[in-house]
């Protein structure tokens, strides 16, 4: 495969580092220090989405504040854990140093928090790939979609949507690059379901990046 372009969006979690252990360990802790049971919560929880639906979706009787809580104490911890676990992919950083030698801007879109997706990226030796983080908080008020981020970020770059392409693990991040117009490569790796990302991007996956060409 091979694909003609001028910048590359990639999701952070399950597509550029594999983030999960230490996002399951803080969770584990949050629940752990409230007396909620793990196994509810694992039923139902999965790495990528936006976090505020998906804890409200596991605790549908709770409050609003009483989901904004805990989301707030999950956050502190996992920003103050130090990221032991979290670490790019095999091939990641080869594949960034290789797109930006052609010339390709890259960017980071990603549903994660700003402080933490600043620090793992920082960590791991990637943040100077990257022109621009997109976060929930680069919009006022923080409201924004992944897909209104994408289109703000093409226009204020001056790139043209279908020369760029959005690289994730999820459904949410191939929906985001389509309703982006751009084009969308979906990930094997990461924490989406591989049948789900079939159905929607049947001719373009990457199976492993030592045999991808961009």
């Amino acid at each position: 495969m091979s694909m003609n372009l001028d910048g590359c969006f990639f999701d952070l979690d399950g597509t550029l580092c594999d983030t999960a252990p230490d996002i399951v360990a803080c969770w584990r802790q949050t629940l752990e220090t409230r007396g909620l049971p793990w196994e509810c919560f694992e039923a139902g929880f999965r790495i990528g989405p936006p976090l505020e639906p998906t804890i409200r979706g596991i605790y549908p009787d709770r409050a609003q504040e009483w989901i904004a809580e805990l989301i707030s104490e999950f956050r502190a911890m996992y920003l103050d854990c130090g990221f032991p676990k979290t670490r790019p992919y095999p091939g990641i950083p080869e594949l960034l140093e290789e797109l930006r030698k052609r010339g390709v801007r890259l960017f980071v879109a990603t549903n994660k928090s700003r402080a933490p997706s600043l620090k793992i990226l920082r960590e791991n030796g990637l943040l100077d790939y990257f022109e621009e983080v997109l976060t929930p908080e680069s919009s006022t008020g923080g409201n924004q979609t992944k897909a209104e981020l994408l289109k703000s970020a093409l226009q204020r770059h001056g790139l043209t949507p279908s020369s760029c392409a959005m690289i994730g693990d999820t459904p949410g991040d191939i929906q985001a690059g389509k309703a982006a117009g751009m084009q969308t490569v979906g990930v094997l790796w990461g924490y989406g379901d591989p049948a789900e990302l079939k159905n929607l991007i049947p001719s373009l996956l990457l199976h492993n990046l030592k045999t991808q060409q961009f």
